[in-house]
């Protein structure tokens, strides 16, 4: 065997393969470095979605792997809803399997942000060393501008989106490799293996669950893949080439996509009764579009910029000398490549499609202020179902990566000096678009730029033209210069993007007070959170003097935020800390589009938000009938209508509007030895009544057995607007057991806000709680306070009337009507099972006495037959037995589950064993047969053309 020479030992694959190695894990080390409060200090995100939206699915799904249980269904947002079939959970995206089963959620989140942004710059890397030919600078500069860019820096906190967009370099990669098979025979079995491997990139951004994200995925490797076949066919009329690619990206896209089909099929499934089966409003479709005022700003890196959150969708910078390097590589006419004889041709018409991709990218992030765009959204299914036309940027930014790359190449080969007029071109497009930048924010919304942006960027400008002005000269160095100034700008401007603001773990992890209350609280029930987040923690100074010194101004603010967001309970928390709530929060498939017309029960139609969110919509307390019928036992709300008057807190967040010969009672009265009862009134009338005029009475049971009633007056204990205080005072003290206040004005209304017992003897009080929304008592206050609804129905329990609707329309009428008694009756949407001679039940039982997120038993004793009413969301998949018998669960209520008892005892389950599981499950078997099928195929027809 002739031994090689030394000339032939350097060009060994394995030390090639070593350097790329050692380039790649010096990428790793840069986000390492970028990203260390995260990687490496422990600490967490507390802001945003991935605080309120991802960290509880993760919670979740962390405690369901490490149960060794699929879970299916969530019971504890919007009344129940599908879980697994949220593709934004990403149940079936394999990497995340192993962090849910070894980490808590805390840490597992955070460490899949990293390891995607790993995986970004690696594939970046491999894109730009195997299919734009770079040498390896250019590879690892194109790696450096993608995965410490602007544009993934801000989807940090958008955990699916990452986790989708950070396969977009390796899939191109993989389609590019997949070429070579048809063209070069003798490497059929890498080819082969490239398109295997696309196939299952393709199947791994769709399971990654951010629908768009793999729509805009596709879209970049549909335009990557066949815009250059295209070209070529137009101009040359070569049309074989393009039909074997749209072929070959058909069946790599169809085969992904089936693979896929275990978490397609579900969510399709939920997509057709959620609120986006039709679309998304027009309206919402165009909704965070890029304005061309922040056109130039979105492509700037910011300093210090407190303004960047509010545009994190618009985020696509890589530093000024990025954007130099990019002009470098489009004023280069001439491609160095690492390899002369590369395989790959046609790499003029490769930066051609990189530069489409980029200038694609942008021309779509302009949503609504681009007049196609608006075409594409009204008429085209993947436009219509998502917002933030945005994130489209997402093309921008890998093509100006990619840009970036060949700059550097082109000055690492003495292929990129500009001329004094180039330089001169470059500058002015630079303080163009800064200029534009401050113009147009200042004019589109008002705000300003920073000292700290500006002076960066004519500090970048100034370095990176004094660099490009030694090209000629010193190329390699300029390269280098330029490469280390846009490490060293994308360092220095990610101090306005969301990781810098990473807290202490304890953020997402402590439990808060309102928390403890419920979880502690037997009996169960659902929650309402009424509160906002303007208070002040209780603990606040604590907490600055525990966290103030290890965390900045901004990492301290966020845990702040983060604690009163627990004390809230605000979505989707709940899930968190397997809490039941009545809200919750989805910017995708969910809420059911049934839980959405559910609101209209208390919401003007047009207040309905489609998100959720109830309590940001919700002005009052709803009707204690539909709170009893929603299995709503607690109410959370703050404290910021309340008020301290002469010395007397008032409880003022319920209260009673009454009109002549309405009356309101106390449902809870406290032991309290008192002397007086504080009362603020407000007189609600067109015409001002004389002072002294009778307006209502206060009666007063006291556990003697004696009782007082005292007389209302306008004037005395009223007054317009907010309402006075006054005092109603008996001779001794006593402990009252009932108080209660009845309207007898002879027009207009009696407006009491609240209650309060007091001592005089020792200026002590006990506030009361006077509704009349229904029954409730105080069951907790400290940040925030808790009622307990004392008339909440359980959430199951059964009924002997019922009527019948003809869809969601007609069932949401009936319940509208005021004779409509939950407690009592049910709206069914198929005809009755009872008879018509429904009678009134002597005695009935009903027991819950397993309830779980995927299965539920009930017994159930009655005398009569009826409907058992289970107030968790209908779905289809949900089936139940009754004695082991299965019977129909029909739709009750708009939204809930009811199955028909007769007289006697019976045993109730509920289990939920969605069909669309399975059918997703075989047509991913089918999927993988497919495509050993497909490659089966390929293989011996590749092989035998070497013959």
């Amino acid at each position: 065997m002739t031994q090689p020479t030394n000339s032939q030992s350097t060009n060994l694959p394995f030390p090639d393969f070593l350097r790329d190695l050692l380039s790649i894990a010096l990428l790793w080390t840069l986000v390492l470095a970028l990203y260390w409060r995260i990687a490496l200090a422990g600490r967490v995100l507390a802001g945003g979605d991935v605080f309120t939206y991802f960290y509880p699915y993760w919670a979740e799904a962390t405690r369901a792997a490490q149960a060794g249980r699929l879970p299916l269904w969530n019971p504890y947002l919007f009344m129940g809803a599908p879980f697994l079939a949220n593709s934004q959970v990403g149940a079936f995206y394999p990497p995340n399997w192993p962090l849910w089963l070894l980490l808590p959620a805390h840490q597992s989140i955070h460490l899949a942000i990293v390891l995607h942004l790993c995986l970004a710059a690696s594939g970046a890397y491999l894109w730009g060393r195997e299919s734009l030919r770079m040498g390896r600078i250019g590879a690892w500069a194109v790696g450096t501008a993608l995965a410490l860019g602007g544009y993934l820096g801000a989807q940090v906190e958008h955990v699916n989106q990452l986790q989708g967009l950070a396969w977009l370099p390796l899939m191109l990669w993989l389609w590019d490799k997949s070429q070579i098979a048809n063209r070069k025979p003798a490497s059929v079995w890498f080819g082969t293996a490239a398109f295997s491997g696309l196939t299952i990139v393709i199947a791994l951004v769709l399971l990654a669950g951010h629908t768009q994200t793999a729509f805009i995925s596709l879209v970049g490797l549909a335009v990557y893949g066949l815009g250059p076949a295209l070209w070529r066919a137009l101009r040359r009329r070569q049309w074989r080439p393009l039909g074997q690619r749209t072929a070959l990206l058909a069946t790599a896209a169809a085969l992904g996509i089936m693979l896929a089909a275990v978490q397609l099929i579900p969510t399709w499934e939920l997509t057709r009764l959620s609120v986006r089966a039709e679309g998304l409003p027009f309206k919402e479709r165009v909704s965070f579009s890029l304005t061309p005022y922040y056109l130039t700003r979105a492509l700037l890196p910011g300093y210090a910029d407190p303004t960047l959150p509010e545009h994190i969708e618009h985020v696509a910078y890589v530093g000024i000398a990025g954007l130099a390097l990019a002009a470098i590589a489009l004023c280069n006419t001439q491609h160095a490549t690492r390899n002369s004889q590369s395989p790959i041709s046609g790499l003029q018409s490769r930066k051609s499609a990189v530069l489409f991709l980029a200038l694609l990218g942008l021309f779509l992030s302009l949503g609504a202020y681009n007049p196609l765009y608006w075409l594409l959204a009204r008429f085209v299914p993947g436009f219509a179902h998502f917002r933030v036309p945005g994130r489209w940027l997402a093309l921008y930014a890998l093509g100006v990566a990619a840009l970036v790359g060949w700059g550097v190449e082109a000055l690492w080969h003495r292929r990129g000096h500009l001329t004094w007029r180039g330089l001169a071109a470059l500058a002015l497009a630079l303080a163009l678009m800064a200029g534009w930048a401050v113009v147009g924010v200042r004019i589109g919304e008002g705000g300003q730029t920073g000292w700290p942006t500006v002076i960066g960027w004519t500090a970048g400008t100034i370095l990176a033209l004094g660099l490009l002005a030694s090209a000629a000269r010193t190329p390699r160095l300029t390269a280098m210069g330029l490469l280390a100034l846009l490490v060293v700008e994308l360092f220095a401007a990610s101090t306005s993007l969301p990781h810098t603001r990473a807290t202490a773990y304890q953020a997402l992890t402590g439990l808060r007070p309102a928390i403890a209350h419920l979880l502690a609280t037997p009996g169960g029930g659902r929650f309402l959170s009424m509160s906002d987040i303007t208070f002040d923690p209780g603990d606040l100074g604590e907490i600055e003097a525990a966290y103030g010194p290890q965390l900045s101004d901004d990492a301290l603010y966020d845990y702040v935020i983060a604690a009163k967001h627990k004390e809230v309970l605000s979505p989707n928390l709940p899930l968190a800390f397997g809490v039941p709530a009545i809200d919750g929060y989805d910017g995708g498939v969910l809420p059911l589009a049934r839980y959405v017309e559910l609101q209209r029960l208390f919401l003007p139609g047009d207040a309905a938000s489609i998100d959720g969110r109830l309590r940001e919509n919700l002005t009052a307390i709803p009707d204690g009938r539909w709170l009893s019928l929603f299995n709503v036992r607690y109410v959370i709300t703050d404290k910021l209508l309340d008020a301290w008057l002469d010395g007397v807190f008032y409880d003022l967040q319920f209260g009673a509007q009454l009109s002549a010969g309405e009356e309101a009672t106390v449902a809870h009265v406290p032991h309290f030895e008192s002397t007086a009862l504080g009362i603020v009134a407000a007189l609600h009338s067109e015409t001002a009544l004389p002072d002294g005029t009778s307006i209502g009475a206060v009666e007063v049971s006291f556990a003697d057995g004696a009782a007082r009633t005292f007389e209302l007056h306008a004037g005395e204990h009223t007054a317009e607007g907010s309402g006075r205080a006054s005092r109603l005072r008996w001779e001794e003290p006593a402990v009252p057991v009932a108080v209660s206040v009845r309207a007898t004005l002879p027009e207009g209304e009696v407006v009491v806000r609240g209650m309060s017992l007091i001592d005089e003897r020792t200026a002590s009080f006990q506030s009361l709680v006077l509704s009349d929304r229904g029954r409730f008592r105080l069951a907790h206050s400290g940040d925030v306070k808790i009622y307990e609804n004392l008339d909440a129905l359980p959430r199951a329990f059964l009924v002997h009337q019922t009527t019948v609707a003809a869809g969601g329309e007609e069932a949401l009428a009936l319940m509208q009507s005021d004779s409509f008694d939950p407690a009592a009756q049910v709206v069914l949407e198929q005809s009755s099972q009872l008879s018509g001679d429904e009678a009134d039940p002597t005695s009935s039982i009903v027991r819950v006495t397993h309830y779980a997120a995927e299965r539920v038993e009930v017994e159930v004793e009655t005398d009569v037959p009826g409907y058992l009413v289970l107030t968790d969301a209908w779905y289809p998949g949900w089936e139940a037995l009754i004695d082991d018998e299965p019977v129909v669960i029909q739709r009750a209520d708009l939204l809930f589950r009811a199955v028909a008892v007769d007289a006697g005892s019976h045993r109730v389950v509920f289990s939920f064993r969605p069909p669309s599981l399975c059918i997703g499950a075989i047509i991913s078997l089918a999927g993988l047969v497919g495509l050993a099928a497909v490659l089966a195929m390929r293989v011996p027809q590749r092989l035998s053309s070497k013959g």
